[in-house]
């Protein structure tokens, strides 16, 4: 019986043995997959980041082309209104000098030279000031676009 029990007693420290192996190589096994994952994630993370930072520049560079563009267009409607304001007053002093010459009195049903020039100025500029506005409502638009679309990646990454 003795023999018999110590015959138990070292089969069942060899299954103890074995099993304790066994733990261990699983063990070591979950710890890799762990680590597969965990490096896995990191690269997605890092895929995705890279992504966002593309894009924020790419979203950047648009915002800095249209602020050049409304510049532009600026200078360009400053010019244009200033060219149209030496136009007509050359045009007023042409008329003004043929009116003095010609006749005293002119009819009082025509329209004056000088409203017309006056209402087509200020029509352009109108016009140049709705554009500016337009253009700058855009790039409020694309700025806020920008920041919305790095703040809500973050926010979320955060949560989980």
């Amino acid at each position: 019986m003795k023999k018999e029990n110590e015959a138990q007693i070292e089969e069942s420290k060899t299954r103890l043995q074995r099993l304790a192996a066994e733990i261990k190589a699983l063990q070591d096994q979950h710890q890799r997959e762990l680590e597969d994952r965990e490096k896995e994630a990191q690269s997605k993370l890092d895929a995705k980041e890279t992504d966002l930072k593309v894009a924020h520049e790419r979203n950047e560079c648009a915002l800095e082309e249209m602020r050049r563009q409304m510049r532009e267009k600026e200078k360009e409607k400053q010019s244009q209104t200033i060219k149209l304001q030496m136009e007509f007053g050359a045009k007023l002093a042409r008329a003004q000098s043929m009116s003095a010459k010609s006749h005293p009195q002119t009819q009082a049903s025509a329209p004056h030279p000088q409203n017309i020039f006056k209402r087509k100025l200020q029509f352009i500029q109108d016009e140049k000031n709705k554009e500016i506005e337009v253009l700058r409502q855009r790039v409020r638009e694309l700025e806020q676009q920008s920041l919305y679309g790095l703040m809500d990646p973050r926010l979320k990454r955060r949560k989980n």
